[in-house]
């Protein structure tokens, strides 16, 4: 998550070494346009271009193993490759595999380089319902995106893993035990993420969970992180690529509609960010889903639940490792007042950890933004977002709804999509005081008055 400092040059002399090396090479290899994509926390990801002598660039990705503080307990870096490699075999698209590299010597932590398929990936930070290309998109292609992610959910879970040669990923017992599992699991997660401190909501959540197991109806390949941001879309907004399979299982496949629903409204409702017209219901989901599959959906309200448990046993890891480091955190009780304890409270009729979010529309409030740009080339200005109409101003505002600060060179970094805002903010060089969710609603509206 919180990557350790790493070399670019280094990486990208040690991969022109690395390709140069492979079966089937032509002589050295060039590296070039090595950078880190805006992605989620929990691994590290480089897109670079290759090009052998005299061929044309060939667009690649590497995914590293973290070098510094992880997320997860443990990452099998390689069992994330073996799925996809699997898969190749599959009417499910991932991307094309190169190879792995378990020497860590390498790079500085195991990795594996796949083909970079060519699309749009909806934006995780800022969300997709604030930001980017799922934003610019008119209603009826949002729909279009939705349904093609579900159908491709449907098809996944009609594989035949057996066949595949999944079955290293552990198949469940009989009875429960297919809950069992990723309970048990889970449990030890929160207990090393908790690092001693009081989890009621969590806690509570786990004991129901445990107390309201079934059997499921089916065992199938699940994807573990089924969302949006997980998936490249080509043209038509059809499915092109999925991607990230290091929370794969073999359980019960409901489990993956539910972690979309729910990941869908936490990043748009459940931060007080409104959700995108064009994006299907909940209840139309559900249906669509029961009829791809040819299977009803039973068991619902209790992988919705288990859902916002498992992101939530993140959400702790995730503070408490912000905090040890230093970086500024959306709010001081984070691990325990969250969007996933919230959403918990709900489900579960529990009182609420604190104050749930409100929407926020940015067209019917005024917001103002302080920018504080340090180092050669600072200065302070601020943005009014007067519903929905944004102006630029120098100097300090009075009482701003959230302030940005950053040294000039690296804010202008990510105005030129040179430096991660992702990367940026987990290593501490951007830091926000306020109300981040506003701050990611007007995110668009910043990248054109940012000049």
């Amino acid at each position: 998550m919180l990557s350790a400092a790493r070399d670019l040059d280094a990486l990208r002399d040690g991969l022109a070494r690395w390709l140069a090396a492979r079966p089937g090479a032509r002589g050295p290899v060039e590296v070039s346009g090595l950078r880190k994509p805006g992605a989620g926390v929990s691994n590290e990801t480089l897109l670079f271009d290759a090009r052998a002598a005299g061929g044309p660039p060939e667009p690649l990705v590497a995914r590293l193993a973290p070098a510094g503080p992880a997320v997860f307990p443990e990452y099998d870096l390689a069992r994330q490759y073996r799925v996809m490699e699997r898969l190749a075999a599959s009417d499910v698209p991932v991307p094309a595999l190169v190879g792995w590299e378990p020497d860590a010597s390498v790079l500085g932590s195991p990795f594996y380089v796949m083909r970079r398929i060519a699309g749009d990936i909806p934006s995780e930070v800022p969300p997709y319902h604030a930001f980017g290309h799922c934003l610019a998109l008119p209603p009826d292609r949002r729909a279009a995106m939705w349904w093609s992610g579900i159908e491709t959910l449907a098809r996944i879970h009609r594989l035949d893993w057996r066949a595949l040669g999944l079955g290293f990923l552990g198949e469940p017992g009989g009875g429960t035990d297919a809950l069992d599992r990723p309970l048990d699991y889970y449990a030890r997660f929160l207990e090393w993420a908790r690092e001693g401190g009081e989890q009621p909501i969590l806690d509570a959540a786990l004991a129901w969970l445990r107390a309201n197991r079934y059997v499921p109806r089916r065992i199938a390949l699940c994807w573990g992180d089924s969302r949006l941001p997980n998936v490249i879309f080509g043209p038509g907004e059809r499915v092109a690529g999925v991607l990230d399979w290091e929370m794969a299982f073999l359980g019960d496949p409901e489990a993956d509609l539910a972690w979309w629903i729910f990941l869908d409204w936490c990043h748009s409702t459940g931060y007080g960010i409104p959700r995108l017209d064009g994006l299907p219901t909940r209840e139309a989901t559900v249906a669509r889903y029961a009829e791809l599959t040819g299977a009803p959906v039973e068991h619902l309200e209790w992988q919705e639940v288990f859902a916002a448990f498992r992101y939530g046993v993140i959400t702790v890891r995730v503070a408490h490792t912000m905090r040890a480091a230093g970086i500024s955190i959306a709010a001081p009780d984070m691990a325990t007042n969250n969007v996933c304890t919230q959403r918990l409270a709900a489900l579960l009729g529990l009182p609420p950890p604190g104050a749930a979010r409100e929407v926020t529309h940015v067209s019917e409030v005024t917001a103002r933004v302080q920018f504080r740009l340090t180092g050669p080339g600072g200065s302070e200005w601020y943005l009014v977002a007067d519903r929905g109409r944004g102006s630029r101003h120098p100097g300090v505002v009075d009482a701003p709804d959230v302030t940005l600060t950053a040294s000039a060179a690296d804010w202008h970094a990510i105005q030129r999509g040179e430096l991660n805002r992702t990367e940026a903010f987990l290593g501490g060089r951007l830091r926000v005081e306020g109300d981040v969710s506003l701050l990611l609603q007007l995110e668009d509206m910043i990248s054109k008055l940012a000049s």
